[in-house]
C-alpha cells in the first residue's frame, strides 16, 4: 500500500467513526398528541423491631398529552389528561383497596385510607398544563388549584407543580449532553419520590447501546444500572416513627430506555430498582431496629394512534 492509499484509508476510517456519533435531544412538535401507558408497582416489607409490615402498589395509568401551538418567543404548551386509571393497594392485616377511573367516586374499605384516593381522584379530574421552551427544556407545570384545596396534610405534596416540573427535568437530563458513540457512558444523579416526603436519591450508569429496529421505527437504545442510593426525608415527617438513620443499597436494578431520535422522545422505558438495607427508627424517643426491602418497577410505553 503506498502512502497517498494509507492516507485514503485513514480518512475513511475518521469517516465511519464520525457517522457513528449520535445526537439525541428532545424535541417537543405543536399541534400533536401522545399517548402513553404506565405500569407501576411497588413492593415494599419493612421489618421493624421483629415485626414484619408489608405493603404493595399496583397501578396502570393511561396518559393523554395535546401539544398546542408555538407562542412568538418559541414556548409551547401541553395538557396532560390522565384519561385511565386503574389501582389496587395491600396493607397490612389483609386490608385491600382498589380504585377504578371508570367509577370514581367508589369509597375506600377504611376512612383511614379515603385521602389516598382523594389524590387519585384529583389528579384524573384535573389536568396539568405543562410549559417547554423553544429547545424542548420544561420551563413550568402549572396545576390548577381546585386541584388540591380539598386534599389534606403531606398528601398535598403528591400532586403539585414543583414535583411535575422536576420530574419532567430529570427525564430529559437522562440523555446526554454531548454527541455519543455506541458503549459511550454518563453518570446522572436522580431523585425517585416515594411519597409523605420520602426519597430515594441514586446515581445512575448510563451506557449508549446503538440502535435497534421496532415496529417499523429505528430506535436509539439508553441502558442504565443504579451504582448508589441514599434514603431521605425532605420536610417535616408525617408520623410518630422517624427513621433517624440508614444504611441500604441498590440490591438489583435494570434501566433500558428507547428513544425516537426523529421525533425527539422517549418511546419506551423499564426502570427495576430492589433497594435493601439496615434503618434505625425512633418514636417517643426510643430507637427501633429494622430492615428495608424496596421493589419499583415503573414501565411506561407510548401506544399507536388510533385509526379513524
Amino acid at each position: 500500500m503506498n502512502p497517498i492509499q494509507y492516507i485514503l484509508t485513514a480518512l475513511a476510517a475518521c469517516s465511519i467513526t464520525a457517522s457513528a456519533q449520535v445526537t439525541l435531544e428532545i424535541k417537543q412538535t405543536e399541534k400533536s398528541t401522545v399517548t402513553r401507558q404506565s405500569d407501576i408497582s411497588l413492593k415494599q416489607i419493612l421489618q421493624i423491631a421483629g415485626q414484619e409490615i408489608e405493603t404493595q402498589s399496583i397501578q396502570k395509568i393511561t396518559t393523554e398529552s395535546v401539544n398546542g401551538a408555538r407562542d412568538a418567543n418559541g414556548t409551547m404548551s401541553t395538557r396532560a389528561t390522565h384519561t385511565k386509571w386503574n389501582g389496587k393497594w395491600s396493607f397490612p392485616g389483609g386490608i385491600e383497596m382498589k380504585f377504578d377511573s371508570a367509577v370514581p367516586d367508589a369509597k375506600a374499605p377504611l376512612e383511614q385510607l379515603e385521602p389516598i384516593l382523594n389524590v387519585v381522584r384529583a389528579m384524573i379530574k384535573h389536568p396539568t398544563t405543562q410549559v417547554f421552551n423553544k429547545d424542548g427544556s420544561p420551563k413550568s407545570v402549572n396545576v390548577p388549584e381546585a386541584a388540591i384545596e380539598n386534599l389534606q396534610g403531606p398528601l398535598k405534596k403528591e400532586f403539585n407543580a414543583k414535583q411535575i416540573l422536576d420530574q419532567l427535568k430529570q427525564e430529559h437530563a437522562r440523555l446526554p449532553t454531548k454527541a455519543v458513540n455506541k458503549n459511550d457512558t454518563w453518570v446522572r444523579m436522580e431523585l425517585m419520590p416515594l411519597g409523605a416526603g420520602q426519597v430515594l436519591n441514586i446515581r445512575v450508569d448510563y451506557t449508549y447501546g446503538g440502535t435497534l429496529k421496532k415496529n417499523d421505527r429505528v430506535l436509539d437504545r439508553i441502558t442504565g444500572k443504579v451504582t448508589d442510593v441514599a434514603y431521605e426525608m425532605k420536610g417535616k415527617n408525617a408520623g410518630p416513627l422517624v427513621v433517624k438513620d440508614s444504611d441500604i443499597k441498590a440490591a438489583k436494578s435494570k434501566i433500558d430506555l428507547l428513544f425516537d431520535r426523529q421525533t425527539g422522545r422517549f418511546v419506551e422505558t423499564k426502570n427495576f430498582i430492589q433497594v435493601t438495607g439496615t434503618m434505625t427508627f425512633e418514636a417517643n424517643g426510643q430507637e427501633l431496629p429494622g430492615k428495608l426491602d424496596l421493589t419499583i418497577e415503573q414501565n411506561t410505553i407510548e401506544l399507536p394512534k388510533e385509526k379513524k
